[in-house]
Formats: structure tokens, sequence, C-alpha cells
């Protein structure tokens, strides 16, 4: 069985209109670096004081990895899409998903606006798929690329692109983001179903040792 890939796909307002935009990663990351952190509510409007400290909503998590581009062997193999732009096409999606966008539809025929910034609130719906276990909401906060060779046209060939993201707790998404809300909830009760797993291990690891 070949090894799953690691993937973002972004839900909304893709490139051809309803279909989802997926980066497939080329190489998976060899490290995926995970902070997770408690996040406190904010103090109350009404002026009554701070929140309780021993009440913290859901754990907030930042993500970062390395991503490997590399049109290697697709040159070799005359992949007419690598010999006309190398690595851009998948250095451009990677890029696109810090930004909404019109669908190409529109952007073609219907002559709106092109791409833009907007605060975080407003970005599309991006899923971070790391396996069947983990399927997260997130926000690409920030990409650091390094182009490392290029072609003739100076069209990148080896790209490092280190990737930084921020997972969306559900009280960061908008309700009607039910998608990337069970996405989330979905990967929690797999974290819970987990830690159940590890206690059976332990108790069996228990009993082993009385025996």
């Amino acid at each position: 069985m070949p090894a799953l890939k690691g993937a973002f796909v972004k839900f909304d307002a893709g490139l051809l209109g309803g279909l989802p935009d997926i980066v497939l990663f080329q190489f998976n990351p060899e490290t995926v670096s995970r902070t997770p952190g408690l996040a406190f509510p904010p103090d109350p409007p009404d002026g009554s004081g701070p929140a309780p400290a021993n009440q913290p909503g859901e754990p907030d998590e930042a993500i970062s990895f390395t991503l490997r581009l590399d049109a290697t062997d697709q040159l070799a193999g005359g992949n007419p899409i690598a010999l006309v732009a190398g690595v851009l096409p998948a250095l451009s999606a990677l890029e696109l998903l810090m930004y909404p966008q019109e669908s190409l539809a529109t952007s073609l025929w219907g002559g709106g606006p092109q791409p833009y910034r907007s605060p975080p609130a407003q970005l599309p719906t991006v899923l971070f798929f790391w396996g069947p276990y983990r399927l997260l909401p997130v926000t690409v906060t920030n990409l650091y690329v390094t182009e490392r060779e290029y072609d003739r046209m100076l069209n990148p060939v080896r790209v490092e692109v280190n990737v930084s993201l921020r997972v969306l707790t559900p009280v960061r998404l908008p309700a009607e983001a039910k998608l990337a809300i069970g996405a989330y909830k979905y990967t929690q009760s797999v974290r819970e179903v987990m830690a159940a797993l590890n206690l059976a291990n332990v108790a069996g690891d228990l009993l082993g040792a009385l025996q």
C-alpha cells in the first residue's frame, strides 16, 4: 500500500467555482512541529472583571513544517507543465491559500476583482489533511519560500517552503462553516479515542507486570 500524502483542501471560491482546490504534497515533510496551547476567553464586555483562569476555551495550536518542491523527475520525464513552468504551479497554489479569490470563471468572464488581502476571519476555509485521524481547519499564517534552482526562463525548479499554520477552533469559525467545524470535532473525537486506547495499553502493561 503506498504511503498517504498530506494535503491542503480549500473550499471557498475555488479556482473552478464549486470544486475545491487541492494542494497535494509532492513529498511529505520529514518533521511536523506542533505547539498546542491554552486559549483563554476574552474578558467580559460588561466590565465584570477578567474571565476565570480555570475556564479556558478549546486549546489553540500552531503547526509548522517544511515542504519540498522538486521538478527534477518531471523534467526528466518530459512533463509539459514542468517544462513550461517548473514548480511554479504548485508554489502558486500554496501561496493562494493565503488569499480569498474569485472563481476562475468569474475572473475570466465576469470581470470580477483580482485576489485581495483580507483579515484572517474572512479567509477561505482551508483543511489540513495529515492522515485519516487528523483533519483540521487552519489559517496559513506564513510561508517562507526559498527558491534554490531555476530553469532557463527563471522558473523555480527546486523550492523549499516553510509553512506556518494556526488551527481554527469552532469559536473562531463562523457558524455556517459546518464542514470546518465538523473536521475539528472529528479530530478531537479521534484524539479522545486514541487517549482511551493508551489507557487500555497502560492497563494491559500493569496486569502483565502483576502476573
